[in-house]
Order: C-alpha cells, then structure tokens, then sequence
C-alpha cells in the first residue's frame, strides 16, 4: 500500500524508535494529524505489535541496539502478506546512498530525514496520499512570554524552532523537553560508565541519540557537537575522542541542568496559573479509571495531560499521590505507577 492507502480508513499508525524523544515527538505530530498511534522502543518490540495488530503505516528509526529499523523491516514484510503488509517510512537522522539502499534492499523506499517537523511529515503523508482527516488538531497556542523568558535563559536553545517542529504547541514542546532532560542525563551517564575501557564503537549509539535529541528541540550547536564525536566514534579516531570527551560532556551536563532549571520554573508558573476547583469523588474516580487505561495503554500524551488535569482538582493526600505516579511516569516505569494507581483507587 502507498498511493493506494484509501484515504478515508482509520488509519493506524505503529511509530517504532528507541529514543524516548523521537517517539513523543513523532506520535504528538501525528496525533495533531488525526491518526490512531502506536509506539515501539525496539525491533522485538515493533515486531510483536505488528503480529498483534494490522497497520496502516510503520515509521521505523534506522539505528536501534540489537536488532535496527533494516533488519526489523525485514522480519516484519517476512510475517506480512498481501493486504496485511503495511506502508514503511523509514526515519534517519542522515539520510545518504548507503541508508537508502539499505531500506532499498527490504523493500522500502520512503524515507523521512530526522529532525522531523510538521512540514517535512505532512509534505511525506501527502506525498503517499494520506492525511489525517482533519489536518491540524486544535490551533496552534503561540509562544507565551512566560516560556519567552524562561527558556532564553537556556545557552545555546533556539526554543522558537523547537517549537516550529512541534507546530507552534508550547504545551507539546514543554513535554518534549521534559523528556529530553531525562534522555540527555541516561546518555551522558552511559558514556560516563564507557569511557574508561570502551572502545569507540560503543560510543556511536550515545552520540547518535544525544544528537537527534538535540535537534529536536533546536539546540544545533550541541548537536553538531554531537555529530562530530558520532563519526570520530564510527571511523575509530579514540585518541580525538580521548581529547575532546571531558569538555564536552561538561557542556552536555551544564546544558542539562540549564534545562532542567527552566523546566522547573516554566511548571511552576503554571502550577500557579491553575488552580482548579476540587472535583467529587465520583468524577475523580472516573478519571482515575480513564488514566489507568492510559496507562495500561503506554499513551504518554495522554497519561500527562490526564494528570495536570487531575493534579489541578486536587488537594492534599489526593495530590501527593498523584505527584509520584507522574514521577513514576516522568520515569518510565509504567507498571509502578499502575500500582499506585491501584493504591490511590483501593483508599476512595
């Protein structure tokens, strides 16, 4: 299916990459699009869903540990037949001769350059004939002073085109951020735990994921950065590596907290702004039960946005659970926070 795809089906749409930030991005664009998405960390991963469920189309990052977008294409089109064989896009932060006829030689020719914007994923969706049914999803909310201010503070972020990649949403490029502060400290941990007896190749893959970071969210003098340790680390250069590694994981750390910092002061300001009226326990139950599907359902737009509204109606013990089930969230570990959901529901 490409030109083919009838543009009037629900569309479903499986978004597979191992960076936390690439995902939410990518599923938050086409989420604004009207479709029905699904994510998944790993080639298993993306592989197990397409055996559960038929999709319409598959976004696939090129490079992931273990198993990469090539070869998890590969198994996928070989457990797919006929009408079951889904549209494939394949995602790259570089996109040359070598990465296209890789897709080229499992049967994919479509490709979309990493970072993703709005353009670049609607010019690529018109290009096969598909589109969400509504275009765009909700207006654009435009850059506050608030976040003006806060985040001009953050050295070397061009936040007004981080959120020309989110379609202008301040609400979706704060959670973008709040996940990249996360991504960037697991990164630079790992190359911290590597540095004293990995050889270059391991460092590749933390390169390569700092860098799409970066992208995303505007910040293009980390990235190229970043880049220029990722080929050092492909071509075997250890000694320029070796040279160059502490100052620049310094900045790494030091833009982290600068972000981090601002992040903090930007919840702030709208934990202030809203105060909202403590609901029933009725209508708090409802919610509760709504998040647990959300949950249950890995729906990270939807969990965060269920908890502000949550957070926002409530006081006291109510709200102090609520604050370490979105931390276990902030977190990753769906499973603990489904068990203090549980908790929460057990004490109404």
């Amino acid at each position: 299916m490409s030109r083919g795809m009838d543009a009037e089906r629900n569309k479903s749409v499986l978004v597979v990459d191992d960076n936390d930030t690439n995902l939410l991005i990518l599923t938050t664009m086409l989420g604004r699009l009207g479709f029905t998405v699904d994510e998944a960390k790993s080639g298993m991963d993306a592989i197990s869903h397409t055996c559960r469920k038929t999709y319409d189309l598959i976004f696939m990052d090129h490079l992931m540990p273990e198993m990469d977008g090539v070869e998890t294409v590969k198994q996928i089109f070989f457990l797919s037949s006929g009408e079951k064989r889904p549209t494939v896009i394949g995602v790259s932060a570089t996109i040359d001769k070598e990465v296209s006829d890789a897709f080229l030689s499992v049967g994919v020719g479509e490709l979309l350059e990493k970072p993703v914007t709005m353009d670049k994923l609607e010019e690529k969706l018109r290009s096969l004939g598909v589109f969400g049914d509504d275009g765009i999803k909700g207006a654009q909310d435009g850059v506050g002073g608030d976040i003006g201010g806060i985040l001009s503070e953050v050295q070397g972020l061009d936040y007004k085109k981080g959120l020309d990649m989110m379609a202008g949403s301040v609400d979706n490029y704060m959670k973008v951020l709040s996940v990249c502060i996360k991504n960037i400290m697991d990164n630079y941990n790992s190359i911290e735990m590597l540095k004293e007896n990995a050889g270059p190749e391991s460092f590749a893959l933390y390169f390569h994921s700092l860098k799409g970071i970066f992208l995303n969210i505007g910040a293009d003098v980390m990235a190229r950065k970043s880049k220029g340790f990722e080929m050092a680390a492909k071509e075997g250069r250890m000694p320029e590596i070796n040279a160059g590694l502490e100052p620049y994981l310094q900045e790494v750390l030091s833009f982290q907290k600068a972000l981090k910092a601002a992040y903090g002061q930007y919840s702030a300001s709208q934990d202030k702004k809203v105060q909202g009226k403590e609901v029933s326990d009725s209508e708090f139950v409802r919610d509760l039960e709504q998040l647990r599907q959300h949950i249950e359902d890995f729906e990270y737009m939807e969990i965060t946005e269920m908890l502000e509204k949550m957070q926002s109606a409530s006081q006291g013990a109510k709200e102090e659970k609520l604050e370490k089930i979105a931390a276990a969230i902030q977190d990753f570990e769906y499973d603990e926070a489904l068990r203090l959901a549980d908790a929460l529901r057990e004490e109404l």
